[in-house]
């Protein structure tokens, strides 16, 4: 069945449900029936007019928010008769579709609903015509889509967005209504209409119309309370209190939208303005208002604006520290000790990064001891004027922590960080300037040597052509040469193998053949133990015959590692035991022959381990000095006596075959064991390069 299929059959059932007839029937509707389309059919009184064809519809069970598609114009007080889809809108918006809207009486407009923050926030009036009264803050237009304004209201310590679609936007002046007192009445809606997905839940209203003006903004903004003259209050008072004002000296500017002031009276006072505003120059007398904000540590200012007062500065001694002073105890636990802010401190440090001329944040880092410290250049930035990266410097400005606004749901603001603000030009001085031979020097120098090199290069390219065709064919006769080297080498080594072990084997199973039949004329009972050695030879021939073959498939000796190879090799031969290698030998280190011969080795010992001693854990081990190489390998078998082991005169040929192996590397084979107690077999003074 095709995907059309199910979502065909799902708009089906939902067209074929009852209509939805009331505003609570949609608020109650599932997430899915939205997903699908439901047809509703709502009659009900207009409340409001918005923007774009869309209106609130209020019944007797509440509002529904209606998008026409039919042309009809509505206005507040019509009682009309809508039907058409019930879905998400773009932004994933609880909406009606109207496709079809007939007027069916005209009464008075729905009355607004006087509704607090803290019911709102809550969502107790979603889609109601609700009244709201609050300060206004801050008023701006939009700047995604400029025939939108917004209000932010500050209503019983929460802030409210209030939206206004209105197309002529400036004749309102909206920054005229900023500290004012007002009642802003529209549509509360739990969710945001455009792009601002996070609005939260907010006043949608219809134009400036429906602001009505409770108290007005002072004439002169100036015209505020000193904000020296608030004592300690609850921190969520504090931000709903209206416009005050400070007075003082500037003692630090940075970030490029906050300055600080310090008052006659000592007390500290950061301003922030707004976006694009200007800033104060330091040791500029400045009167500042905004609206008071709290870090928790002290009230502060935001949206502030600024004019110039006089002011008598106070006088500071300035304190030399290093950053452990400021952000650990005297003990030397980390601790930040808030007290410097504002005090004028000098550092003394390496410049460690600049600002790129293109980054006007003027944010340098110094380097002081096991610290590096941000300090802000952004009120005179001619005051790095041919500093460079490694410059010791020794600078002088005003101590910040920068702290976070507190807003109810965050108890405990953060510091963001720590910085030092300079303040004017002379602030910084240089210590000691950076060696001439530089990373920057360095790099020339040797871009220079590889622009020599290059034309070094090129001329004996030139000269190499004719040596590279020259050399070209000795190069391809000795690689020809060494390939049948290695065919040699390797057709050598399987023939030894073929006559050290098969041939050998089938000799000793003809002459054993032989031996059956001389004593089957003499006696027939004689025969058995003829014949079992000569199956044994036979079964030996056999596994070393597969071994050849399976060396010849082999791509152990690719392996790096002598660990990684063994364990390749004995891999078919474990029948489930648990094998565990601790050797740090390359196979670079060792010949192709001495490779195989301790393969082969170690293959058989552990085919022994496993066949003849049971064994469930096997070790390998192996070491490679001065001496020669060392081997071991240990399990925890049946064992055996070793001065009664079976030899070739019974079939084994396996220890036999090791041992002449060993014989040819120049080392020793020792094998200690006892019934019961495991095998431990011992392999020294093997040379690598036989």
């Amino acid at each position: 069945m095709s995907i059309v299929a199910p979502i065909l059959l799902a708009a089906a059932m939902a067209a074929d449900a009852p209509p939805i007839r009331t505003a609570a029937e949609l608020h109650a509707l599932p997430n899915d029936a939205f997903a699908q389309g439901r047809a509703f059919e709502i009659t009900g009184t207009v409340a409001l007019a918005l923007y774009d064809r869309h209106f609130l519809l209020i019944d007797d069970t509440g509002g529904a928010y209606v998008k026409r598609d039919d042309g009809v114009t509505v206005s507040p007080g019509d009682v009309v008769r809508v039907a058409g889809i019930a879905k998400y809108g773009r932004d994933h918006e609880r909406m009606l579709e109207g496709r079809t809207t007939v007027r069916i009486d005209t009464t008075n407009p729905p009355a607004a609903i006087d509704a607090n923050a803290e019911n709102l926030v809550r969502g107790d009036f979603d889609w109601r015509l609700v009244r709201v009264k609050g300060r206004v803050r801050d008023a701006f237009r939009d700047e995604i889509d400029p025939r939108w304004c917004y209000l932010v209201l500050n209503c019983d310590t929460h802030i409210i967005y209030a939206a206004i679609h209105e197309p002529e936007i400036a004749k309102h002046r909206p920054a005229s209504l900023i500290d004012a007192v007002v009642s802003a009445r529209g549509v509360c809606r739990p969710t945001s209409g455009g792009r601002r997905f996070f609005l939260g839940r907010h006043i949608a209203m219809s134009g400036f119309s429906d602001i009505t003006m409770l108290e007005r903004a002072p004439d002169n903004p100036f015209d505020a309370p000193i904000l020296e003259d608030i004592n300690q209050m609850q921190p969520g008072s504090v931000l709903c209190m209206k416009r005050h004002r400070a007075i003082g000296t500037v003692i630090a500017v940075w970030h490029g939208d906050r300055f600080l002031i310090e008052t006659d009276s000592g007390r500290l006072v950061r301003a922030e303005v707004a976006e694009g505003s200007s800033l104060p120059a330091f040791g500029e007398g400045v009167e500042v208002v905004g609206f008071p904000v709290t870090d928790l540590y002290r009230v502060n200012l935001s949206r502030a604006i600024f004019r110039q007062a006089k002011t008598v500065p106070r006088h500071h001694t300035i304190q030399d520290v290093v950053p452990e002073d400021i952000l650990k105890d005297p003990d030397g636990k980390t601790k930040i000790m808030t007290e410097y802010h504002g005090r004028t401190i000098r550092i003394c440090g390496f410049v460690r990064s600049l600002p790129p001329p293109e980054n006007s944040n003027g944010r340098v880092n110094v380097e002081c001891g096991d610290y590096v410290v941000p300090v802000d250049v952004s009120a005179c930035p001619e005051s790095m004027n041919d500093i460079g990266p490694g410059t010791e410097l020794a600078i002088t400005g005003t101590c910040i922590f920068d702290t976070s606004d507190w807003y109810p749901s965050a108890p405990f603001p953060r510091i963001d960080e720590f910085l030092l603000v300079v303040r004017r030009p002379d602030d910084v001085k240089v210590i000691s300037i950076p060696p001439w031979w530089t990373s920057a020097v360095l790099f020339i120098v040797i871009g220079s040597l590889f622009a020599a090199l290059g034309v070094i290069a090129i001329w004996n390219r030139m000269l190499n052509r004719v040596i590279e065709h020259r050399t070209r064919e000795l190069a391809k006769e000795r690689f020809a040469k060494e390939g049948a080297n290695l065919k040699v080498e390797e057709r050598t080594r399987l023939a030894v193998e073929l006559h050290d072990n098969i041939a050998q084997n089938l000799t000793g199973i003809s002459l054993q053949l032989d031996a059956a039949q001389l004593a089957a004329e003499e006696d027939p009972n004689s025969v058995m133990p003829y014949l079992e050695t000569a199956r044994r030879k036979m079964q030996n021939c056999r596994e070393n015959l597969r071994n050849c073959l399976w060396d010849l498939r082999s791509r152990a000796f690719e392996e790096r590692g002598l660990a990684d190879a063994i364990r390749k090799t004995i891999e078919p031969h474990t029948d489930g035991a648990e094998i565990q290698i601790n050797m740090d030998i390359q196979c670079r280190e060792l010949s192709d022959n001495a490779i195989h011969a301790v393969l082969c080795i170690i293959r058989e010992l552990v085919v022994n381990a496993t066949r003849h001693g049971e064994a469930k854990h096997i070790s390998i081990s192996g070491r490679l000095d001065e001496s020669g190489m060392a081997f071991e390998v240990a399990d925890d078998g049946i064992g055996f006596d070793p001065s009664n082991r079976p030899g070739m005169s019974s079939g084994h040929f396996g220890l036999q075959g090791i041992s002449e192996r060993v014989r040819r590397l120049g080392g020793t084979f020792d094998i200690s064991s006892a019934p019961g107690e495991g095998t431990t077999a011992t392999l020294k003074h093997l040379t690598p390069e036989p």
